[in-house]
């Protein structure tokens, strides 16, 4: 499998349905997050009742909104 960019991360989150945060923690994992060697990771509810996922290490170091 081809390693993440900020902007295949971006398209995936983009055609992705959430379900509920289990299930995207685990979609997270499998398909973003195991393509990406050496970066750490935070994943988690907003304040304004969404969730964010924080990559950062050599490659990326941005923030997604998964769920506004």
């Amino acid at each position: 499998m081809a390693i993440h960019t900020a902007e295949t991360i971006q398209e995936w989150i983009d055609g992705y349905t959430f379900v509920d945060n289990q299930t995207t923690s685990q979609d997270i994992l499998k398909q973003v997050l195991g393509n990406l060697p050496d970066h750490g990771f935070t994943y988690g509810p907003t304040e304004s009742g969404g969730y964010e996922l924080a990559i950062n290490g050599d490659s990326i170091n941005d923030t997604f909104t998964v769920k506004s």
